[in-house]
């Protein structure tokens, strides 16, 4: 759905009162690049950057080898967990306000197959963005996740000694995370393994395998609960698990996030830094997710299932 930000348009930030996205499931906005009108979806896992799948760059005019360098991006949503793409400081007006300075990606292939690109919610200006759900039922307790930084959307849990980077993300259809959170969660009894795969999309044609896991009876991390978490393994043993399971696109560099540490002093490989993406299995559940700004927090307000 093509939604419009409510309350006082491109001015609503700076008023002071705060910014409605409405997701349904996720945001939809209007993002005037050049003289492209293009349709893109709001994220919550990264920081400001715009998203272009590369058709929809070149629709708008923009070359497809820019001149001012190279972007750094991380993320889990990207397959391989890092890229570094080329990029340029576009003017982009999102959803009729005043055009700024945006850094805008290009990438080929899609990053997205049902819209033209992603936004994150960080490229809106305004001290508080309210994310909400019309869909979702109205009630139910408030959470708070304190963030990394004002802009920065990570939070972070230590547990079985590692330090977990979390991300939301309403995308993702459960709660995944790579082999070494998985781990720590399993030390600290919060999850237990299922013989049970699954495979998770976070981007078109990249079909990553994963192992469903079984919460113990109240886990919760950062005070939101377990729903449906899982943990990327590799596709040697996701069809080790399941015969029958259906094969993935992963590669050699996707599988160092299915690596664990084998011995306590370094006597084996240690995969990607730990990370664990709360899919929708627990944010569908949340009918308002705020950004404020100057608090540093996520504030989610959700009604689970059972009144956990």
């Amino acid at each position: 759905m093509l939604s419009g930000l409510l309350g006082a348009g491109s001015g609503a930030g700076a008023q002071g009162q705060p910014r409605v996205l409405v997701a349904d499931p996720e945001p939809v906005v209007q993002a005037t690049v050049r003289n492209a009108a293009l349709k893109v979806r709001v994220a919550l896992g990264f920081p400001a950057v715009l998203l272009l799948n590369a058709d929809a760059a070149r629709a708008a005019g923009l070359k497809p080898v820019p001149l001012v360098g190279k972007f750094s991006f991380s993320s889990p949503l990207v397959p391989g967990g890092r890229a570094v793409f080329r990029f340029n400081l576009v003017r982009v007006g999102l959803d009729g306000a005043p055009r700024r300075r945006l850094p805008t990606v290009w990438i080929d292939p899609h990053v997205t197959a049902r819209t033209d690109g992603v936004v994150s919610i960080f490229a809106f200006e305004g001290e508080r963005i309210l994310w909400e759900r019309p869909t979702a039922r109205r009630a139910g307790e408030t959470y708070e996740i304190l963030r990394d930084g004002r802009d920065d959307p990570e939070a972070w849990v230590r547990l079985g000694g590692e330090r977990i980077r979390v991300t939301l993300a309403p995308d993702a259809p459960v709660t995944i995370m790579n082999a070494r959170a998985a781990r720590a969660l399993e030390a600290e009894g919060l999850v237990r393994r299922m013989p049970a795969v699954g495979l998770w999309e976070p981007i078109p044609g990249a079909r990553l395998p994963y192992q469903r896991l079984r919460p113990a009876p109240g886990a919760r991390l950062l005070g939101l609960p377990l729903a449906r978490p899982a943990a990327r393994i590799g596709e040697a043993e996701a069809r080790a698990i399941d015969a029958a399971a259906e094969a993935g696109t992963s590669t050699a560099e996707d599988d160092a996030d299915t690596i664990v540490v084998r011995g306590e002093r370094g006597g084996g490989r240690r995969g990607r830094e730990p990370w664990l993406l709360i899919g929708a299995d627990v944010l569908d559940q949340c009918w308002r997710i705020e950004l404020d700004r100057p608090a540093k927090v996520w504030r989610l307000t959700c009604a689970f299932e059972g009144g956990a």
